[in-house]
């Protein structure tokens, strides 16, 4: 090697050398004093605080960034409230994870800064299954189809839809529990075509549980779990959505999906579609269904629908869900209502949801055994 490019890499190690902190040292967080440590230790600490990370040197597992001096109570305060949630939500948060993994971008300089990178896993188009449109692929990865079969030599028909919720359970409507329910398609675009991209699994139904208080006349508790026989293998396009905790629904937009027609006793369209629908008034409501019959709608209802008229969900579109995305992650959906029922497919009528923040008490004890 040339004498001067030998001498001049030298000054550079040597630099390089000399700027190197290591684990236990004393670094700069922000404005206070920090420590060095592995990022490994301290990542659950800067995902909280949402830090920019100072790398204070390398090794050959990993890197070593400045952590607050204090981390290892931080540790524990956020330890503590883990331990203090429910199952759902720290469920929820490992799906977060599992939906954007955080990159730590790599660089040939210590006391760099960098920021904690989101790897995005989906499509966050948000635009505003009658006067809806055509999901994108990998969009809603949590939605499911739920498939029938009278008999063994009948062809599959996909009636109802539903929400990947775990690894091995999916949230839909009572109503949509039958004998002849086999089978589960998650991650569709398309039911009756894969010319989309999309690679769905199929998976068989073990069992099908609903709510104890479930009643077929009035609709009321209208809420079912489907658990599939296999566990399914999560990935960009089919992942778990999140519980929305809360039975009180803020006002806003909420977004509903589905196989279902797209006009009032139309057939099925086989495609996954959205629309973006707004809460009723329970009295608007009731006025809306006095004609029907309805009397009496419970807290475990809601009315949801499009005021101006021609966006609806119909039929087909039973059991699947009323989302908002995740206030952490985009790519993660809350999921909000069940599609229970309605009287007629886009008009001016409103359908009834189920709330699923009322039985997230009794869904926990199912799916995780809570």
């Amino acid at each position: 090697m040339h004498a001067g490019i030998m001498l001049r890499l030298l000054t550079v190690l040597g630099c390089l050398a000399v700027a190197r902190a290591l684990e236990g040292d004393e670094c700069r967080f922000g404005s206070s004093v920090g420590v060095c440590v592995p990022y490994s230790a301290c990542r659950p600490v800067l995902e909280v605080i949402r830090a920019r990370i100072s790398i204070c040197s390398y090794t050959p597992r990993e890197a070593v960034v400045c952590c607050p001096v204090d981390y290892r109570s931080r540790l524990q305060q956020i330890q503590q409230q883990a331990a203090s949630e429910s199952v759902s939500v720290r469920k929820c948060k490992e799906y977060l994870r599992q939906a954007t993994p955080t990159v730590l971008l790599s660089t040939l300089k210590q006391n760099a800064e960098v920021t904690l990178k989101q790897g995005k896993a989906c499509s966050t188009d948000n635009k505003l299954i009658i006067g809806g449109e055509a999901a994108k692929l990998g969009e809603f990865p949590h939605m499911a189809a739920l498939g029938y079969q009278e008999s063994p030599t009948d062809s599959i028909s996909y009636k109802c839809g539903g929400s990947l919720i775990s690894d091995r359970f999916v949230l839909t409507a009572a109503h949509c529990m039958a004998p002849s329910l086999v089978t589960v398609r998650l991650g569709d675009l398309n039911l009756v075509s894969d010319a989309d991209g999309s690679k769905p699994q199929e998976y068989d139904v073990r069992d099908a549980i609903s709510h104890p208080q479930y009643s077929a006349k009035s609709k009321h508790n209208d809420i079912a779990l489907v658990e599939l026989a296999g566990k399914v293998a999560f990935s960009q396009a089919i992942r778990p959505a999140c519980l929305f905790q809360s039975a009180d629904v803020p006002d806003q937009k909420l977004t509903a999906s589905g196989y279902g027609a797209d006009q009032n006793y139309g057939p099925s369209t086989n495609i996954l579609m959205k629309v973006v629908l707004e809460q009723f008034d329970r009295p608007t409501c009731l006025n809306y269904y006095a004609r029907a019959g309805v009397r009496r709608l419970i807290d475990s209802q809601m009315c949801v629908g499009f005021k101006a008229g021609g966006r609806d969900t119909c039929q087909g579109d039973s059991g699947g869900p009323l989302q908002v995305r995740d206030p952490e992650n985009d790519c993660v959906f809350q999921i909000v209502g069940i599609t229970s029922y309605g009287t007629y497919c886009g008009g001016e009528v409103p359908a009834i949801y189920t709330r699923v923040g009322a039985f997230v008490p009794w869904i926990e004890s199912v799916v995780w055994g809570a």
